[in-house]
């Protein structure tokens, strides 16, 4: 009788956790959806998705297709930090495979040639807790108006839902996926997906015939997911100067290890498949000796750019179509495979017992290298977490359409970008082995397990209706250019932003600032390896002081902002960390254009300089960090005429100045090519002061190092 009662328990809750709608419509022709409240940045569009949005198909903007392209950037603030994002969902049938639409019975494939599951999507929905913030560079509105929902009672702090038509098996896929702002959950998110076999092959939209339909059967099946990365691209790019295509250095494999947070459940293990950088074969050798990429050293540094290792873990898995227990059995098999030697590479009947991991390569193997299936990384490498066997019935006469329900964390692990960076010196001194350093790479592992364990609890809260907490909502923001400054303005839109959004009381501590400066991403090699970071510039516990003048800057360098709110601690009674203070994201706020101080426009023309002179894009790093191209034309006149002439007298520019003291030029010709190596002068005429007055011609001359 107690399990009769643990699982209509159960079978209230799932149905408690079922899509609410909160009065807002489905859309049919939705825009894109975003994952954008902790450190990760996914942006999900169904007209991107090769399979839909439970399928995808991502090869990032640096590779082949880019209009099919789907972004996975962990963490956001840093240059290249996009992974190799695949959604693999290749459901298995058994011997008896499926009776299509047109009642052939089908052992594998029924359409497009390949197992990979393709679907359409049919609808889908973001839901926020807030708004995203305002972001406003100098007058400039950055982020369009928000065009989805708001729910101020969600447990997370985004939820997207949708619901995907999987053809080939008459299977809709409804998909939840919850994300948090707090620091604690900011590297992980829940995907929880609900498989009903309702024989649709098409959307209802689409859907004009019987044919469209499968007719009344039961399958048999287990189902292999495999959230496939392959970090980073930066990594790539630094090691051996372009971009892979389909994770060609990164092997993957799998970890299993007891909860620490979560002890009164059934499931007390996690199983986690992760993904890490390996060796690419043809990676030139270092100046250390080595030819040890691994974690994709930088070749003048040494420093780490890959020491990601991304991964997923089964929180859930339903006993069977009529019983919602989590099943402690599973996962089935955590097989491996691979996109070019598997899924476009194979046909055979075998492939389904790669899949579903009783092929020779066995249920639950290592890394490819270390199982003997291969001397090197593979392409496209795919580790799967396979649940199964399930049977589901479709019978419409009764009404009767079987389901069942996964849950799964996704997430990222690292040592961290400072013990990468020391890390990778290391190595790169002949200071530790290859090996040493593949170790410490690994040890990334033990903080993808704290991160999905972390999601394990986050789950287990939202599954009995609790909330996460959470800091408060992140402010708009306003940055303003001015004359030997940066102004930064901050509000909240609604008074209701200052309580808790668990308990409602006023718990709001302090205001933060902060500024990067040079270019927009953390190592982007636009900053010349200049080691420039986000850094606090400002905090205060007034909440009426909502705006920070920035005077410790220089002139004609770019910044940019954000800032974040932070809570007291005293409503986070249900955390990991009981009386934290919780932080904003900073990443919700930065202000995507920067800004630039500047002088007013001088009443003398006797004081223009050039800055830096001599100038230098490669040579000595002499330039202005985040934009190696700028000249700065500097003391100039209220109104004048700007023209650079080579040392003999070749014409290369004219730029009509007006307002400021400051111009900048990014050495390129009215032509708009890029100048050469040379002797240059800078003619100022025309020249007039604030009241119109005349003033005199200058001429300077400058060096440019290309």
């Amino acid at each position: 009788m107690k399990s009769i009662l643990q699982c209509c328990a159960l079978m209230v809750l799932l149905v408690a956790l079922t899509p609410a709608l909160f009065s807002q419509q489905r859309n049919y022709d939705p825009p894109p959806m975003m994952i954008d409240v902790g450190n990760f940045n996914l942006s999900m569009n169904k007209l991107n998705g090769e399979g839909g949005l439970q399928s995808q198909f991502s090869w990032m903007l640096t590779g082949k297709d880019p209009q099919k392209t789907e972004l996975f950037y962990w963490p956001q603030d840093r240059w290249q930090s996009n992974m190799l994002f695949q959604i693999l969902n290749p459901l298995v049938l058994d011997e008896n495979g499926i009776i299509d639409e047109f009642g052939v019975r089908q052992p594998m494939y029924t359409r497009g040639g390949a197992l990979t599951n393709p679907g359409t999507t049919d609808w889908s929905m973001e839901v926020r807790r807030y708004r995203p913030p305002d972001i406003v560079v100098d007058g400039v509105q950055l982020n369009p108006p928000y065009r989805w929902y708001v729910d101020p009672t969600l447990k997370s702090d985004i939820k997207i839902e949708f619901e995907d038509i999987c053809n080939q098996f008459g299977i809709r896929s409804h998909v939840e996926i919850y994300a948090f702002s707090n620091p604690k959950f900011a590297d992980c998110f829940i995907w929880k997906a609900t498989h009903k076999f309702t024989g649709e092959v098409k959307r209802p939209l689409e859907a004009t015939t019987s044919k469209d339909t499968l007719p009344d059967q039961t399958i048999k099946f287990w189902w292999p997911v495999a959230f496939s990365f392959g970090p980073s691209k930066a990594g790539e790019y630094s090691t051996f100067g372009g971009f892979s295509f389909e994770a060609e250095d990164d092997l993957d494999s799998w970890i299993v290890r007891p909860s620490e947070l979560v002890k009164n459940r059934t499931r007390d293990s996690l199983y986690i498949a992760y993904y890490y950088d390996s060796i690419y074969q043809q990676a030139q050798v270092f100046t250390n000796g080595s030819k040890d990429d691994s974690g994709d050293p930088d070749r003048v540094t040494g420093s780490l750019n890959s020491p990601q290792i991304p991964g997923y873990a089964l929180l859930y898995a339903s006993k069977a179509y009529n019983d919602v227990t989590d099943d402690r059995k599973q996962p089935y098999s955590m097989p491996h495979a691979s996109i070019t030697l598997d899924l476009w590479g194979r046909r055979d009947v075998g492939l389904l017992q790669t899949y579903r991991g009783d092929d020779s390569r066995g249920r639950f193997p290592l890394d490819p290298v270390s199982a003997g299936l291969s001397t090197a990384p593979q392409k496209g490498p795919m580790r799967f977490i396979t649940v199964g066997p399930y049977q589901l019935t479709k019978n419409r006469a009764i009404g009767r359409y079987d389901s069942v329900t996964f849950v799964y964390a996704v997430g990222v692990g690292s040592i961290g970008w400072k013990a990468a960076d020391s890390i990778g010196r290391l190595w790169f001194n002949k200071q530790i082995t290859d090996q040493e350093k593949d170790a410490w790479i690994l040890k990334g592992r033990d903080t993808l397990w704290r991160t999905l364990d972390r999601a394990n609890w986050a789950w287990d809260r939202i599954s009995h209706g609790l909330t996460v907490p959470s800091p408060p909502p992140p402010p708009d923001i306003s940055v303003t250019s001015g004359p030997d400054q940066i102004a930064v303005q901050w509000s909240y839109p609604d008074p209701a932003y200052y309580k808790d959004p668990e308990t409602g009381t006023d718990d709001w501590y302090a205001w933060r600032v902060y500024r990067k400066k040079g270019a927009y991403y953390v190592s982007d090699p636009l900053d010349q390896r200049s080691a420039a970071q986000w850094e606090l510039v400002f905090e205060t516990q007034d909440r009426t002081k909502t705006s920070y003048v920035d005077k410790t800057i220089q002139r004609g360098v770019d910044y940019y902002y954000a800032v974040t709110a932070l809570d007291n601690g005293t409503q986070n009674t249900s955390g990991l960390d009981v009386g934290v203070k919780l932080e904003s994201s900073r990443y919700a706020t930065r202000s995507q254009l920067p800004a630039t101080s500047f002088k007013p426009g001088l009443s003398e023309s006797s004081k223009v300089r050039v800055v830096p002179n001599p100038a230098t894009v490669a040579a000595g790093g002499l330039g202005f960090a985040g934009t190696p191209n700028k000249i700065l034309f500097v003391n100039l006149p209220v109104k004048c005429t700007l023209k650079i002439y080579t040392e003999t007298g070749d014409f290369v520019r004219s730029i009509v100045h007006y307002g400021t003291a400051d111009h900048e030029w990014d050495q390129r010709t009215d032509d708009n090519q890029y100048v050469t190596s040379g002797i240059y002068i800078l003619a100022v005429t025309d020249c007039q002061g604030l009241n119109g007055e005349n003033l005199d011609n200058q001429f300077v001359k400058f060096v440019l190092v290309r």
